[in-house]
């Protein structure tokens, strides 16, 4: 059985690393363990839409991120460690919104939501699964039998894909999601249990009408 829920909050974020890195005292050293960030320091990523983003140095351990297009200019006030900012890429984009992503661990990203206008402000989410462009709709991996969060990044509402009867068996329901997708505000995923690895496995396929 799949349950859906709706809540009009945001639901609490959990960081993978909360800290990002634990740096030590002396880092006047650190950044030569990453030329590739040195070296793309104040160079725009364009993008096929023409938004981009930037790397500025911030400290001797952090940079911070730029971005923009051919009307708006921001910073994003929330450094980035040298070893996440070596994994920054651009994941999704539309005309509102640059979605970047880096890892933060084995099976665990974390995805920064960069809105191409003035007004709102950043959003971070942990393992971004998929967006529907048209709609602003991001969907993201949970935690126990609550196995998705269909996220209205306009609105701020969230529409939660509960199964309770066929929980994932693995760390994370990353490992139960064989397919995933989204579009015109229909989610699709295909849910294998007791996980994709297993030897004996089953796998049911859902479409949940998303409306938020």
């Amino acid at each position: 059985m799949t349950l859906v829920a709706c809540s009009s909050g945001q639901q609490s974020n959990y960081a993978a690393d909360t800290s990002q890195v634990a740096r030590q005292q002396d880092t006047s050293h650190y950044a030569d363990l990453y030329p590739l960030v040195i070296q793309d320091l104040n160079k725009k990523h364009v993008t096929e839409s023409g938004s981009y983003y930037m790397l500025t140095q911030f400290s001797d351990s952090a940079v911070k991120i730029t971005w923009g297009n051919d009307t708006i200019k921001r910073t994003y006030d929330e450094p980035l460690d040298f070893m996440f900012a070596e994994r920054l890429n651009v994941k999704w984009e539309n005309k509102n919104y640059l979605i970047l992503d880096y890892s933060t661990g084995s099976g665990a990203w974390l995805n920064v939501v960069l809105p191409l206008n003035n007004m709102e402000q950043v959003q971070e989410f942990n393992n971004g699964l998929c967006f529907d462009k048209k709609y602003n709709l991001f969907v993201t991996e949970e935690f126990a039998d609550t196995v998705l969060a269909v996220r209205n990044l306009k609105t701020k509402a969230t529409q939660f894909v509960i199964e309770k009867e066929k929980p994932c068996d693995a760390g994370s329901n990353d490992a139960c999601l064989d397919t995933i997708s989204i579009s015109s505000k229909m989610l699709y995923y295909k849910w294998t249990t007791p996980h994709k690895y297993s030897d004996k496995k089953s796998s049911i396929e859902k479409r949940v009408r998303v409306t938020i």
